[in-house]
């Protein structure tokens, strides 16, 4: 929620170009350079890890249910929850530092761009905020689950409810690698050997915009007590309309 609010405030776009990969403010109060602007799209880019962040944090507690489920209780409330929200924010902090320090849209690498920028968005690149990473053809400075154990004090039906949450958990974690971390690690990584991904991020659009509907599918598919509340609804809907017609 935090991302999505965040995205309003600094909607980004990809770009690559031969050996270069781009990411870009489209829009917004950050759309031409400055050096809060500079930060704030860090930031954004902090954003994505912190979602891969989450899901560690998911799958370690799941474990810890299922195999060390009294040290969880014991220990969770509240220094699990706040190592949690630590780890969370050191990994935002970390890509964040990364991106000012190592991928810092300088004049050198705004201008390796330039080109191909300006004719493909009729914009300045130098008066863009980006982060660029360049592979080559630029200066020294410019160049840059193990199985889980079940407990046995743990009964039968939450062993069976945390493996269903666990099985959800594995599908939420391919959703957004097959709809956003791969298509950015090809276009990110295809200028190293020349290769044009950008019809990739193009339909990455689209698959992003979908995973809001995508994610809570694949819940109601993995977890019984939903499928069964859906399909409660649907069949009060179906008599309320039977009832009308």
């Amino acid at each position: 929620m935090l991302c999505s609010l965040y995205d309003t405030l600094v909607p980004m776009c990809v770009h690559g170009y031969r050996y270069a990969f781009v990411v870009f403010v489209s829009d917004g109060p950050f759309v031409h350079f400055s050096d809060l602007g500079q930060l704030a799209l860090s930031v954004r880019c902090g954003f994505i890890t912190v979602t891969y962040a989450i899901l560690h944090a998911h799958f370690i507690f799941r474990y810890f249910v299922l195999y060390k489920n009294a040290l969880l209780q014991k220990w969770f409330m509240p220094y699990g929850l706040v190592a949690t929200f630590v780890y969370c924010v050191c990994h935002m902090a970390l890509w964040t530092w990364v991106c000012e320090f190592f991928f810092y849209g300088d004049y050198e690498r705004k201008r390796y761009v330039h080109d191909s920028f300006k004719g493909l968005y009729h914009e300045d690149s130098l008066n863009m905020t980006m982060v660029v990473a360049l592979y080559w053809e630029g200066s020294n400075d410019a160049v840059i689950i193990k199985k889980l154990k079940v407990q046995s004090s743990l009964s039968e039906k939450t062993i069976n409810l945390q493996r269903q949450l666990f099985n959800a958990l594995a599908i939420q974690t391919v959703i957004p690698i097959c709809v956003s971390l791969m298509p950015c690690l090809a276009v990110w990584f295809g200028p190293v050997f020349l290769l044009d991904f950008r019809w990739v991020y193009l339909s990455a659009v689209i698959a992003v915009s979908i995973f809001p509907s995508i994610d809570p599918i694949a819940l109601i598919f993995f977890l019984p007590a939903l499928r069964k509340r859906v399909l409660i609804i649907r069949i009060r809907v179906t008599h309320v309309n039977s009832h009308l017609n």
